[in-house]
């Protein structure tokens, strides 16, 4: 059995990150924070920031200032390394996605944006089952104490999901998705469970696993489904045209 203790430590670049989620989140900005562990532990990060374009022209010039702006102080105040962050121009609204890939639970424990979010976490791995219980909520106690931020302004709830490629044992999760495999947490100070704690087995939900790819690889899929198809249709073309021509 390994059990590991991970303990948050100061960094400039969290600051820089915590004042920039505070000021996009103070602003009016719909914010979404999705994990993805997979079976093999590795943690796919997905943080999107999206906001209807005309809430965007009352205090940028253009769609593209804004998108350039705030891709710009994420890079700032993330490092550029191993992340990769995509704007987009839409209708009505416009976003960005920044994005990354951990090796594992542990790497994940100890970057910029899980140390935002909490102050600790506990792994524990034993035959197959792995257990994680984080620290009460750090963004929470910050922006609380923060006072750059008034009063009127304090941001009190920050919503989590979690896919996961393995059965799912036990969890405090306030929302459950079984058909995907997803949990999401509400954290805030008043609800008291300002923290988050799953234990997975080692059963591994291959349908999830599946439609996953799938979603990941749409392009990919569509053009080996198309080839695939255009050659089952050539082949069975070609026969049905030999076979016409032997019987003549």
């Amino acid at each position: 059995m390994a059990y590991i203790v991970i303990i948050r430590k100061g960094c400039i670049n969290m600051k820089k990150f915590l004042l920039l989620l505070s000021a996009l989140l103070l602003t009016g900005c719909s914010v979404n924070y999705d994990l993805t562990i997979t079976n093999k532990e590795k943690v796919k990060e997905k943080f999107y920031v999206y906001e209807a374009n005309d809430k965007i022209l009352e205090s940028h010039g253009s769609i593209n200032e804004y998108l350039n702006k705030y891709a710009s102080l994420y890079s700032e105040s993330m490092g550029s390394k191993g992340y990769t962050i995509k704007t987009k121009k839409g209708n009505p609204s416009s976003y960005f996605i920044v994005t990354k890939t951990y090796s594992n639970l542990d790497d994940y424990v100890l970057s910029n944006t899980f140390r935002t979010m909490f102050n600790s976490a506990n792994v524990e791995r034993n035959g197959g089952y792995t257990t994680v219980v984080t620290s009460r909520n750090a963004y929470i106690q910050s922006i609380k104490n923060d006072e750059l931020v008034s009063e009127n302004s304090k941001y009190d709830t920050f919503k989590i999901s979690i896919k996961f490629y393995n059965e799912v044992i036990d969890t405090n999760a306030n929302e459950v998705d079984k058909k995907n495999n997803i949990y999401t947490w509400h954290v805030s100070e008043e609800n008291g469970d300002g923290f988050i704690y799953f234990k997975t087995g080692p059963r591994v939900m291959y349908k999830v696993v599946f439609m996953d790819y799938i979603a990941d690889n749409l392009l990919a899929v569509i053009i080996t489904s198309g080839t695939i198809l255009l050659i089952a249709f050539t082949t069975l073309y070609l026969y049905a045209k030999s076979k016409k021509n032997n019987e003549v």
